[in-house]
């Protein structure tokens, strides 16, 4: 400090040199934030963290599959159509489309009032896990006015899957013996479906054959109904 000088009479110069280096280091930080090079507190470091990581499904070691949307209004089917169908979807049918890959079913089996039903993520739809054996196509309406009557598994809106509905069950691999999940009942080897020939004959989904196949009205099969 020069001669004469008190340390008091050199605080106004000080603070005047403070004030501008503050006033530089603002300029500084609003520059950087311009150029988005620093965002809110504690912002950059998440950014950077969850730029890294997967997303949320891969890290609980679940890979994302598309939904699927089916048809699920009855209809009169050629069997062009329900070919052609069955390959848009990129079903296995071991006669149509043998080299079908089938759909990737997420499937969950959930007891509900006393009843087991399996949902399938992938489709949006619920199924009996089970079924109802022996009934000729006169006897399907039946069989599900009482399910629907009883509120089976909790709900009221049961009716008979489309050739397609079902067909989205089929595996092209073989599964003791069936060409469908282990998630469903063993005994349902083969069910009806909504849809219907010009000539007025049902298609039929067959887990031992790994196809569908038409039947008349009066062929006895199962029902495993589908909301």
């Amino acid at each position: 400090m020069p001669e004469g000088k008190s340390f008091w009479s050199s605080v106004p110069g000080i603070l005047t040199a403070l004030a501008g280096l503050l006033t530089a280091v603002g300029a500084l930080v609003l520059a950087f934030q311009q150029a988005g090079l620093l965002g809110k507190s504690g912002q950059a470091a998440v950014s950077a963290s969850a730029a890294t990581q997967p997303p949320l499904l891969e890290r609980l070691g679940v890979s994302e599959v598309a939904r699927v949307t089916l048809r699920g209004v009855p209809t009169t089917l050629t069997p062009e159509r329900l070919s052609a169908a069955l390959v848009d979807h990129g079903m296995f049918d071991a006669w149509v489309n043998p080299a079908g890959a089938g759909i990737e079913n997420r499937f969950e089996v959930v007891v509900r009032d006393e009843a087991m039903v399996v949902k399938d993520a992938t489709t949006g739809l619920v199924w009996q896990r089970d079924g109802t054996a022996g009934l000729d196509l006169a006897q399907v309406a039946e069989a599900l006015a009482a399910l629907n009557a009883g509120g089976y598994g909790g709900y009221r809106d049961w009716r008979l899957p489309t050739a397609e509905e079902a067909a989205s069950l089929m595996e092209p691999t073989s599964i003791d013996s069936r060409h469908i999940d282990r998630v469903f009942g063993r005994g349902v080897d083969f069910i009806w479906t909504a849809d219907r020939t010009p000539s007025g004959d049902a298609y039929v989904a067959y887990w031992f054959d790994g196809r569908l196949a038409t039947e008349r009205p009066d062929f006895h099969a199962w029902v495993r109904a589908v909301r």
